[in-house]
């Protein structure tokens, strides 16, 4: 399990996904020195081989934010996942920049009493065993939408649910050894929807989860500890209960 303590919040609020705009889209790959090149290449093979489903796709790497004039701006560049997992693994730190961008989403329940969540597998590279709300990461075929669409891309794709369109960003996060950043996002389900809390909503990834995603009571998360659970969620708990 990961080291929960780790996690930071470095903005916290409640800010309209309509009001997020991309700014400066460079677009250079983060890269470290060339010392390392040939290990990230022998790390990535291992990696593959216990992961085959992962790719080395470009993932959107965030260089700064602000917030000006009611909107909030997004300077981005590119990372290869096999530079982050070399990190990772290696206890690299960034020098410069925030980090890999990736985003999650607390899917509440109309009466906010549920909150959606799955189980990830044992087999997984980072925080195995943990209860997780959905998210994913953000990649280069995604600076071709707004960023509001992008940050609800991976919900929506795994998520069929008539959600309600005024999701919110709560916060972002610092975390996975601080090299990757997550925008945190509140939303809830339609209330014409027939929410039914023992209902196991949705078949999970079989690799990524194990079991299907389902709903938990806001009171049994508070019964949950730290260390069992996600980014997105720890936060969560800490909000509502201050602990």
């Amino acid at each position: 399990m990961e080291d929960y303590k780790n996690l930071k919040a470095i903005w916290e609020g409640k800010f309209p996904l309509d009001r997020i705009k991309w700014r400066n889209k460079s677009l250079k790959e983060f890269q470290l020195p060339n010392k390392y090149k040939s290990k990230i290449e022998v790390n990535w093979n291992k990696h593959i081989k216990k992961f085959p489903k992962d790719y080395d796709g470009n993932l959107l790497f965030l260089d700064n934010f602000q917030i000006k004039e009611k909107y909030m701006y997004l300077d981005v560049d590119l990372i290869k996942f096999s530079t982050v997992i070399f990190m990772v693994k290696n206890r690299i730190p960034l020098k410069k920049g925030i980090g890999m961008l990736g985003t999650q989403c607390l899917i509440f329940s109309p009466n906010k009493e549920y909150i959606l969540v799955g189980k990830r597998s044992l087999s997984q590279i980072y925080y195995p065993g943990a209860i997780v709300n959905v998210g994913g990461m953000l990649e280069y075929e995604d600076l071709e939408k707004a960023p509001k669409e992008a940050l609800m891309r991976e919900i929506c794709e795994e998520i069929h649910l008539p959600l309600e369109s005024d999701a919110l960003l709560k916060a972002i996060l610092v975390g996975w050894n601080k090299i990757s950043v997550t925008f945190l996002t509140s939303t809830t389900i339609n209330a014409t929807y027939n929410f039914n809390p023992n209902e196991e909503v949705f078949p999970a990834d079989k690799i990524e989860f194990e079991g299907n995603l389902r709903w938990l009571s806001i009171q049994d998360l508070k019964k949950l500890r730290p260390n069992q659970l996600f980014e997105g969620l720890n936060y969560c708990r800490s909000e509502l209960f201050h602990s």
